[in-house]
């Protein structure tokens, strides 16, 4: 996501600072999250038969919200929340997802604050246990710093194949433009899980980012992983996991926005309806 503009501008600030951007996240996040905020509260006190079908709406709070190993949220906590709509039974989907991000910027008035995210997709079920899809999704910035332009998108393709004891999963995403840095990028995922009990299940994943060229010194070619638990309970779930990857040398971030050592997580997330 819109994820790693230049480290240069990543100067530390005074409390005095610290504590206005902050003050102006909130604000902005209260009105990037109050979509689904209303929408969640309108599904909860909607009887079933009157809500509508195919929507959904999810929210969360992580510890540190983490895209492909690096850390969009300068390893501190971020807000989430989402709205889905799944087309009848077309196998057409849309959606959106916004979350509190921390880019680490100094200057009052140039934070990015929030992360908007629009995406749709299309899933065709080759058999009741495997399914092909494609999707495109884009990145968006709404409150970049003055004559930043973070928005990106990628298209992509899957399969996925469910044997019972283990769903196994891959996409390959494509970029024209990734983040905007004038260099295209290829990402090849796949993954795994693994449902222990009824309300547990084990996860792991691992991706490849191919780029035309490497960003001196932003972005090269790397490789993440990941690895979760994730407990459901009715309409709540806590997830707790672990990633990291391969970057080192002048790519390596060990703390603070976009960290790419390995780190922890934890979320609890809420969704309506239940899965």
């Amino acid at each position: 996501m819109a994820k790693l503009p230049l480290r240069g501008r990543f100067l530390g600030a005074g409390a005095r600072r610290v504590s206005e951007r902050e003050n102006d996240m909130k604000k902005r996040l209260s009105i990037v999250l109050g979509s689904t905020a209303l929408a969640a509260a309108w599904l909860a006190a909607t009887p079933a038969s009157a809500q509508i079908a195919g929507l959904s709406a999810n929210a969360a709070v992580t510890s540190n919200y983490i895209f492909r190993g690096i850390s969009q949220s300068g390893g501190n906590i971020a807000v989430q929340g989402g709205l889905d709509y799944n087309i009848g039974t077309t196998g057409l989907a849309i959606g959106a997802w916004a979350s509190s991000i921390d880019f680490g910027n100094s200057t009052i008035g140039d934070d990015t604050a929030a992360e908007i995210d629009l995406y749709g997709s299309y899933t065709f079920a080759v058999t009741d246990a495997f399914a092909l899809s494609a999707g495109a999704v884009t990145y968006n910035y709404p409150s970049s710093p003055h004559n930043v332009n973070y928005n990106w998108w990628e298209g992509w393709v899957g399969a996925s194949y469910n044997f019972g004891v283990a769903a196994v999963s891959a996409k390959v995403f494509y970029s024209p433009d990734y983040v905007n840095l004038s260099t295209n990028e290829v990402y090849i995922t796949g993954g795994v899980s693994v449902p222990v009990v009824e309300w547990l299940s084990l996860n792991a994943n691992i991706g490849y980012s191919i780029f035309d060229h490497a960003v001196v010194p932003i972005i090269d070619d790397y490789l993440d992983w990941n690895i979760s638990a994730v407990a459901t309970y009715g309409n709540f779930s806590l997830t707790a996991g672990y990633t990291d990857t391969d970057l080192d040398g002048i790519y390596e971030v060990t703390s603070g926005p976009f960290e790419t050592d390995g780190q922890f997580y934890f979320m609890v997330g809420f969704r309506l309806p239940a899965p």
